[in-house]
């Protein structure tokens, strides 16, 4: 893999403008296409995963992958239970008890 001068390979530049649109998204209340975002985010970096051999850089992208991964499931079950309330009660909207905002940093790290 070749690196850049600022130490990235191409996969962490992907993977990092990926989740960069997704909290984007997240933040502009768009939770269908930031879940789309954030799963290719998370395989992406399951791919820089694979490929790294430093114990530190695997340490701090595994805790990344699972913040996305808590956020992308937290977003999954919204969007489940939108589904069923419209299937209920057209009209009706659930509220969103987890805030995206916290995550807009994360992809910046």
């Amino acid at each position: 893999m070749a690196k850049s001068g600022l130490g990235l390979d191409s996969e962490s530049i992907a993977a990092s403008t990926v989740l960069k649109r997704a909290v984007e998204l997240d933040s502009e209340s768009r939770y269908q296409q930031a879940l789309v975002c954030y799963q290719e985010g998370i395989d992406l970096l399951l791919q820089v995963l694979r490929g790294t051999k430093d114990d530190r850089k695997k340490c701090h992208l595994r805790k990344k992958i699972s913040d996305y991964m808590d956020r992308a499931e937290n977003i999954k079950k919204y969007l489940d239970q939108e589904k069923e309330v419209f299937k209920e009660t057209p009209g009706t909207s659930v509220g969103f008890c987890c805030e995206a905002k916290h995550f807009r940093n994360i992809a910046n790290d």
